[in-house]
C-alpha cells in the first residue's frame, strides 16, 4: 500500500498547484486513497475519530481569541497612536523611523501575527512619515517588509497551530521562540544603525516640536496599557499562571476594554474585527482538520515509513538531513501559506526529526524563521505585494531588492540557531527548571505542616 501513499502525496501537490482548495483537496484525497486502499469503514472511522480528536484539541481554541486581540488593535487604532507618540519623542535621533518601525513590528507581531496584517498596518502607518521627512524609500521599504514579517514572536498563531502538530508543550515551544524573534529584531536594528551611519542622507534628522511633558503623558497613555496588556497574556503563560487559551481570552478581552477606554472602537469597527476573526479561524481550523485526516491516511498506507527510510539511508550526517527539511520548508513556503507547510508537510517530516533526535521544541523556532524568510525571498515574496497595495508609489522591483538584505538577517539567524541552539533552548529549560524547584519547595512546605499538625495533634 506504499506506493499508494506516495501517489496520494504527489496528487495532493498537484491539486494544489492547480489552484483547488487544498482543505477540500486533503479531504476528497484522504477519503478517496483510504476507501481504496484500506477498506471503506475503516477509512471512515480513521475520518471520524481524526475529526473528534481535531476539534476537541483545547491548545486551537485560543486560535479565534488571539486573532480577535490583533484585528481589535489594528481596527481601532491601537498602534496608530503609539507611532505617533515615538515617532514625535525620537525625532532628534538619526533614523528614529526605522527604529520606531522595528520596535512596533515586535509589538504588532505579539497582537497580530499574520504578516498581511502586519505589514498593511506598518506600511499605512509609517511610509507616508517616512517619505515625507525624505527617508531613503530602498531601507524603508526594507524595515517596513522585514519588520512585517516577523510573525513568530509568541503569542504567534502560527507558534499554536505548529504544537499540537508536532505533540510539544505550546508554552515552551513560545519560549523557544522569544529570544530568537528578538534577536532578529536586534539584528534589524544593528543593520539600520550601520547604514544610518555609513550614509546620514538614508534618514534625515527633521527638528519638530520640543520635548515637553504633554509629549511625554502621551507617550506614556499610549505605551503603557498596550505593553502592559501584551506582557500580562504573554507572561501569564510563559510562567504557568494561564493556559494559552485562557491567556487568549484575556488578551481579546483587554484589547477590547482599551479600545473602548480609548474611544476608539465603534460598531462598524466591531463587525469587521468579528468578520475577520471568524474567516481567518475558519480557514485554519478546516485546513487543520483537513491535514489531520490526510495525515492520519497517508500514515495507515505507509507513507511515512518510505520518506523516513528514503532519507536515513542518505549518506549524510543528521545535522544535515535537518538542514534539508528547514530547507525544503522554505521552498514549500513560496507558493504555499504557512498553514499548509505546518499542517500538512510537517507532519510528513516529523518522523525523521524524531528518529534523528531532534529537539522539537529547538526545530520549531528554527521553522518559525524559515517561514518568516518565505514572506520575504524572491521570486514570490507574498510580503511585497502586500506593501506595494498600500503604497503604489514604491516600486515593486525596488521592494524586491529592498527585503533582500533582511532576508539574508533572518537566514543568518537560522545558522546562528544551528551553532548556538541554547538561544533558543535556554529560556524554555529555565522555565522548567523553575517549575520544578517551585513544585519542590511547595511539597517540602506540605510535609513541613503535616508533620507540624501531627505533632500537635500526639502532644
Amino acid at each position: 500500500m506504499e506506493w499508494l501513499a506516495i501517489i496520494m502525496l504527489a496528487t495532493m501537490i498537484v491539486g494544489i498547484f492547480v489552484g483547488i482548495p487544498v482543505s477540500f483537496t486533503l479531504i476528497f484525497l484522504a477519503l478517496a486513497f483510504g476507501v481504496f486502499g484500506l477498506g471503506g469503514l475503516p477509512a471512515f472511522n480513521l475520518t471520524y475519530y481524526n475529526l473528534l480528536g481535531g476539534l476537541s484539541d483545547e491548545i486551537l481554541m485560543s486560535i479565534p481569541m488571539f486573532i480577535f486581540m490583533g484585528y481589535i488593535c489594528e481596527r481601532a487604532g491601537l498602534i496608530d497612536g503609539l507611532f505617533d507618540s515615538l515617532k514625535r519623542l525620537l525625532h532628534r535621533v538619526p533614523g528614529s523611523l526605522y527604529y520606531v518601525v522595528i520596535l512596533l513590528s515586535v509589538l504588532v507581531s505579539l497582537a497580530t501575527g499574520v504578516v498581511g496584517a502586519a505589514v498593511t498596518l506598518l506600511g499605512i502607518m509609517a511610509a507616508p512619515s517616512m517619505m515625507k521627512q525624505g527617508y531613503d524609500p530602498k531601507l524603508s521599504a526594507g524595515v517596513i517588509a522585514g519588520g512585517g514579517s516577523l510573525i513568530m514572536i509568541p503569542p504567534a498563531i502560527p507558534l499554536i497551530v505548529m504544537a499540537p502538530t508536532m505533540n510539544v508543550n505550546i508554552i515552551d515551544l513560545y519560549a523557544a521562540s522569544l529570544i530568537p524573534g528578538i534577536m532578529i529584531a536586534g539584528m534589524y536594528v544593528l543593520y539600520c544603525v550601520y547604514n544610518v551611519y555609513r550614509t546620514p542622507s538614508v534618514a534625515p534628522v527633521v527638528i519638530e516640536d520640543p520635548i515637553d511633558f504633554a509629549l511625554i503623558r502621551r507617550v506614556i497613555l499610549d505605551c503603557i496599557p498596550l505593553a502592559t496588556l501584551i506582557t500580562c497574556v504573554l507572561g501569564s503563560m510563559l510562567f504557568g499562571l494561564a493556559t494559552s487559551t485562557e491567556a487568549g481570552s484575556f488578551g481579546a478581552f483587554g484589547a477590547l476594554t482599551l479600545a473602548t477606554f480609548y474611544g476608539k472602537i465603534s460598531l462598524s469597527k466591531m463587525h469587521e474585527a468579528l468578520m475577520k476573526t471568524v474567516d481567518t479561524s475558519a480557514v485554519i481550523m478546516l485546513l487543520a482538520i483537513a491535514s489531520t485526516i490526510f495525515g492520519a491516511v497517508f500514515t495507515a498506507l505507509g507513507g511515512d515509513k518510505i520518506i523516513v527510510a528514503a532519507l536515513t539511508e542518505l549518506p549524510i550526517p543528521g545535522w544535515a538531513i535537518v538542514g534539508a527539511i528547514l530547507v525544503l520548508c522554505h521552498l514549500l513556503g513560496w507558493p504555499f501559506e504557512w498553514p499548509v507547510v505546518v499542517l500538512v508537510f510537517l507532519p510528513i517530516f516529523l518522523p525523521i526529526l524524531v528518529q534523528n533526535g531532534v529537539d522539537l521544541i529547538w526545530f520549531g523556532a528554527a521553522l518559525g524563521i524559515v517561514l518568516q524568510t518565505a514572506y520575504l525571498t524572491p521570486p514570490v515574496a507574498l510580503t511585497s505585494y502586500y506593501l506595494k497595495k498600500v503604497v503604489p508609489s514604491w516600486d515593486l522591483r525596488m521592494i524586491f531588492q529592498a527585503m533582500l538584505p533582511f532576508m539574508w538577517i533572518q537566514v543568518l539567524a537560522v545558522v546562528i540557531l544551528f551553532l548556538i541552539p541554547g538561544i533558543a533552548t535556554w529560556l524554555p529549560t529555565y522555565l522548567k527548571t523553575a517549575k520544578t524547584e517551585q513544585i519542590h519547595n511547595n511539597t517540602q512546605e506540605v510535609d513541613f505542616l503535616r508533620q507540624l499538625e501531627f505533632s500537635i495533634n500526639k502532644k
